[in-house]
């Protein structure tokens, strides 16, 4: 019987990774396709750091943890869609970051928001397989 393992050196992690927008009533593809910064992405860690050298600070400061408004939760969010959304193509807009800002801004829009905010959530989109040596 012969051991399996895993290769390691198969797979890394990718700073950018696209997300196929899905029709919200049918959850068919789109033709939208929006490259979003993954976990590794230098501006999306530097966004990660910020929030949590601000929550350490008001922690050494008060000694109790930060408990944020729910408003400004959404508003943070809505930055961090914004930050991390670097480009799509196939949508009839195009792509900007005050449009990307318009868009997940837009109560009518929740479900664009929505697929994208829980895109940032999937480590498999920031991921590729390595070529074999």
């Amino acid at each position: 019987m012969t051991e399996q393992t895993l290769n390691l050196d198969a797979y890394e992690d990718s700073s950018t990774g696209e997300l196929r927008i899905k029709d919200p009533m049918s959850g068919a593809p789109t033709p939208m396709l929006v490259t979003l910064a993954g976990p590794e992405h230098v501006d999306r860690k530097r966004l990660a750091f910020a929030r949590q050298r601000r929550m350490r600070a008001t922690l050494a400061k008060t000694g109790k943890v930060p408990v944020s408004d729910p408003e400004e939760d959404e508003a943070e969010e809505l930055d961090t869609l914004v930050a991390c959304t670097l480009a799509w193509t196939g949508a009839s807009e195009p792509y900007s970051r005050d449009a990307a800002r318009r868009l997940y801004a837009d109560p009518r829009k929740r479900w664009l928001r929505d697929q994208v905010a829980a895109a940032l959530n999937e480590r498999e989109l920031f991921m590729r397989a390595c070529a074999q040596a």
